[in-house]
């Protein structure tokens, strides 16, 4: 898998959930409703794998994860995303920007936890 595809389902899963720059991948963020390059500069650093624990995001990242159809962007969840990103961290800062995500929903391969 090249790493502009990976980078793409990056995105497509922060967009939760969310990092690409070609037309066809952009093409299908924005059927999820995500602003991927939004995404990568206002929420990356609350869901890297390689960053702090679970904090806050800004208002900035919320406003740009709140529109995200999450069912839409779980299809795009696999486990190279995974290895980038922490899905705990996700659905996280997901639920601190107010988005409804049921537990015991499938993102891929990820389960999401109970509240």
């Amino acid at each position: 898998m090249g790493s502009g595809m990976i980078r793409t389902l990056v995105i497509l899963a922060i967009a939760l959930f969310m990092i690409g720059s070609d037309n066809v991948h952009v093409a299908k963020a924005q059927v999820c409703g995500a602003n991927l390059s939004g995404l990568m500069n206002e929420c990356q650093r609350y869901v890297s794998n390689a960053g702090p624990n679970s904090q806050p995001p800004s208002r900035s990242c919320c406003a740009l994860i709140r529109p995200i159809d999450v069912p839409c962007a779980c299809r795009y969840v696999s486990r190279d995303v995974t290895n980038y990103i922490d899905m705990d961290k996700v659905v996280y800062v997901a639920r601190s920007c107010g988005k409804k995500i049921p537990s015991g929903y499938k993102c891929g391969s990820y389960t999401i936890p109970a509240a």
